[in-house]
């Protein structure tokens, strides 16, 4: 019974880190979308596409680490 609920924790923790996960992501596409409305200068809005393309490859490279 102790591992069905270890496993339904498991579950439920990564539900809600996922959740959070897309908020983060949803967050950082506004305020990208928020700094072209503004009229911030092309090499600012370059440097903020790089670093949430360059965080979702890391994010993406610590999952693929977690299923191993």
């Amino acid at each position: 019974m102790a591992k069905k609920q270890i496993n339904e924790l498991s579950i439920v923790s990564k539900f809600v880190g996922a959740f959070f996960d897309g908020v983060q992501r949803n967050t950082s596409n506004r305020f990208i979308q928020t700094a072209k409305k503004r009229g911030l200068p092309k090499p600012v809005l370059d440097k903020l596409a790089k670093i949430k393309k360059e965080s979702d490859e890391l994010e993406e490279l610590l999952r693929q680490i977690d299923q191993l």
